[in-house]
């Protein structure tokens, strides 16, 4: 169950995420540029393949190149949340991405809102894991949302009543805003937590004064800072992480941290080198939790685990 939305004040612009899983797994990577990158599909799909234009700090618990979201150097931001009502495009000659890889894809390739709408006509998401929809901002303050719905792609700009997505399809969320139907006891327990979620965000943005430091949650993008305010379950600590303090030229290394163990006075000294060692930390412990593995039941072999760990490897 998680949340993201835009709030706007003055010139002031702020992107939040609440990611509310039972995995407490999460870590961060830098992304450089000038990087040569195939997707990770299988025959008979038509991997997209791309040169990364943008350096990148991207969020990830099942390993690089897989982000839940983040934020790149021009102040693009492209955040994900569950949507168990997606159908995708169906097959045709695009050539694809996973439904992760896209977020990659549009931060690697992309520095304003107007931009990724041109992207996605591009390329098609396929072979997909999770159903999901998309918040998109960049620095100017413009939004989109992007769902995939009936076998369409539904687009919601600039004439967003509330830049917001729950677990929810956005628009049927926003008509029961407006109608005032709070009627929710025929919903099942997600469906409700979702609607109330929306509600509250949906309240606290219409209202006529907003005090952005009131704002609370796990993931704070600020474009017009370049920063990432972080803090989790574990370490309600907020860390500052500015994307001026790394080095994405295409001569330098990536770096990656651990997001729970990431102190606040010490933030880009907890940052290590990134190594596939590293990465295969982050891939085995994701599949190989007990928790989520009773969930999915899901059977990943050793040699998976490590060829997901190696992917990165495959990169010009």
């Amino acid at each position: 169950m998680s949340t993201a939305f835009q709030m706007k004040q003055d010139e002031k612009i702020v992107i939040c995420k609440n990611q509310d899983v039972i995995y407490d797994g999460v870590y961060l990577f830098t992304n450089q540029r000038g990087v040569h990158k195939t997707s990770l599909m299988m025959p008979p799909a038509v991997p997209a393949s791309w040169v990364s234009r943008y350096g990148s700090i991207t969020i990830s618990q099942n390993g690089k190149e897989n982000p839940n979201g983040g934020m790149n150097e021009l102040g693009l931001v492209v955040e994900q949340t569950t949507l168990w009502s997606t159908e995708h495009l169906p097959a045709d000659d695009k050539p694809t991405v996973n439904e992760l890889q896209w977020i990659q894809y549009m931060l690697d390739t992309c520095g304003t809102v107007q931009e990724v709408l041109q992207a996605v006509t591009t390329i098609r998401i396929d072979q997909s894991t999770s159903k999901l929809h998309y918040l998109i901002t960049d620095r100017s303050g413009e939004c989109a949302i992007i769902e995939l719905l009936d076998g369409q792609m539904h687009i919601y700009t600039d004439h967003l009543s509330t830049p917001v997505i729950a677990n929810t399809a956005y628009l049927q969320a926003v008509e029961e805003m407006i109608s005032g139907d709070r009627n929710w006891t025929d919903r099942d327990e997600y469906e409700k937590n979702s609607m109330e979620r929306f509600l509250t965000v949906w309240e606290r943005t219409k209202k006529s004064t907003l005090d952005m430091n009131m704002i609370d949650f796990g993931f704070e993008y600020d474009p017009g800072e370049m920063e990432i305010h972080a803090k989790t379950s574990q370490n309600d600590e907020t860390r500052i992480i500015r994307l001026a303090d790394f080095d994405y030229s295409n001569e330098s290394l990536a770096v990656a941290a651990d997001l729970q163990l990431l102190r606040a006075s010490h933030v880009q000294e907890d940052f290590v080198t990134y190594t596939t060692e590293f990465n295969h930390n982050v891939v085995y412990s994701f599949f190989r939790d007990p928790t989520l593995t009773s969930i999915f039941h899901w059977e990943i072999s050793d040699e998976v685990i490590q060829y997901l760990a190696q992917y990165p490897e495959s990169f010009r």
